[in-house]
């Protein structure tokens, strides 16, 4: 038998945050940025990609940008 107060959601949180907030994904808001067309307008979204395309070696190819320390399942 396990724990009454044990319980399993699924939960959404993100990457470029510097702390893992999880939110359960019943909770996100319909008119979240991240969930949108238009994500890109997200400060810290635009901080991150200026960070990753400032360490690019030169002549990397063109593609999606990869983040230190994130599984990356192409890999």
């Amino acid at each position: 038998m396990r724990c009454p107060f044990f319980e399993e959601v699924l939960v959404a949180f993100c990457r470029a945050y510097p702390v893992k907030k999880m939110v359960p994904s019943d909770r996100l808001q319909a008119d979240c940025v991240c969930t949108r067309e238009g994500f890109d307008d997200c400060p810290l979204f635009r901080e991150v990609m200026a960070r990753v395309e400032g360490t690019k070696p030169t002549g990397a190819e063109a593609g999606s940008p990869r983040m230190a320390g994130i599984d990356h399942p192409s890999d």
